[in-house]
């Protein structure tokens, strides 16, 4: 490491790997620190790899406006740079009167937004959908599926190229304003490493509330603190995934979209998220909630799912503002120079549509970077 650097990006996620790939260029020196011994070993290894379309979230937010950008980005450079994906489109089902109504809530939320969603008839959902059940539904077309190991390695050589370098198990332990920017304290292989950054982005992800917190912010005043949601996946067996052309989602719930169909590249088939909150970073899946699953909104619609399709797979955690009941907050995208840290910026509770956001998060935090100087 340099004595002094440019721009230090703490947090080597899907998102702050885009956000270096846009920053680094020949004239700066950028650096990537990462705790873990790889990229993307959290919230961006432990997801569903939905390209959002932006349906669900305030038109003026910032959730959709980088949602919407980034969901036109993210099928360029997958088509570009021969990243896989699919733009297999999502339908979002009602299975009662209740569900119904806010299936045509979030409809009009879509459309608002700008999206080209189409209500479908019964007929039309079978047609597109057969083996699927539901009372109403409607068509998102803009929906899709990436690999996101692919898209994380695309923005991580692409940052390499542009002069970035990546550093691996460096967990940062300190944080000091000093006059030349802030003193960066690091924990590392070699016992530890202090250097000095004129510009500190911090993507810590699940952490980034405390890092934060370490740059002198108080985070309840601020509303930065993080609380985890743990999803849940289950595989499913028996050939079931012939069976489904597309996404199918449910109406969302209290905490998060619902479980639903996930569908990767290979049209490997799962459910989940399942949702709960906990206090601490545990990945471990049994089949203790295999019950949650059987009775959820999403199994009515998919009938020939049975009981013992199921397995549980996989599961991953995600750091959000709000706790259950609570309103879903927009994106934390600041700089800090009006609490007396300029050069500062914070990216906290970047939770879903994270993923879907990323390369349009990585042009807003450049246009950030560059209004610094």
């Amino acid at each position: 490491m340099p004595d002094i650097a440019d721009i230090t990006i703490i947090g080597a996620g899907v998102v702050g790997l885009a956000i270096a790939s846009q920053v680094a260029r020949a004239e700066r020196e950028v650096y990537l620190l990462e705790k873990n011994e790889t990229f993307g070993q959290e919230q961006s290894a432990r997801n569903s790899e939905v390209i959002h379309s932006g349906i669900y979230y305030r038109r003026d937010s910032l959730k959709t406006k980088l949602c919407l950008e980034g969901n036109r980005l993210i099928y360029e450079l997958c088509q570009k740079n021969g990243i896989a994906y699919r733009r297999c489109g999502k339908i979002f089902v009602a299975v009662n009167d209740s569900e119904a109504r806010i299936l045509e809530e979030l409809y009009r939320n879509g459309t608002n937004n700008g999206l080209p969603l189409k209500m479908l008839s019964k007929k039309e959902m079978h047609q597109l959908e057969p083996n699927v059940r539901g009372m109403a539904a409607f068509l998102s077309p803009t929906s899709g599926i990436v690999d996101s190991y692919a898209l994380m390695r695309y923005f991580l050589e692409k940052a390499r190229d542009n002069g970035a370098q990546l550093v691996y198990k460096s967990k940062v332990v300190g944080i000091e304003k000093v006059p030349e920017g802030y003193k960066v304290q690091v924990e590392d292989p070699s016992g530890g490493t202090i250097f000095t950054t004129r510009v500190l982005i911090n993507c810590a992800g699940l952490y980034s509330d405390r890092i934060a917190e370490m740059a002198g912010i108080n985070i309840e005043e601020a509303g930065y603190r993080l609380y985890w949601g743990k999803g849940e996946y289950y595989s499913v067996g028996g050939g079931k995934n012939r069976l489904i052309n597309r996404l199918i989602y449910p109406v969302p719930e209290a905490v998060g979209p619902g479980i639903h169909v996930c569908l990767d590249t290979n049209w490997r088939l799962r459910l989940g998220p399942l949702f709960h909150y906990v206090n601490k970073i545990d990945y471990r899946v049994d089949d203790s909630r295999k019950s949650a699953f059987l009775q959820s909104s999403i199994m009515k619609s998919l009938p020939f799912i049975e009981p013992s399709d199921l397995e549980p797979e996989t599961s991953g955690i995600m750091a959000m503002l709000y706790r259950e009941g609570e309103p879903v907050p927009d994106f934390i995208i600041r700089h800090e120079q009006d609490r007396g840290l300029p050069g500062f910026i914070n990216l906290i509770g970047i939770d879903s549509p994270g993923l879907t956001a990323s390369p349009a998060i990585a042009r807003y935090v450049s246009q950030l970077v560059d209004e610094i100087g």
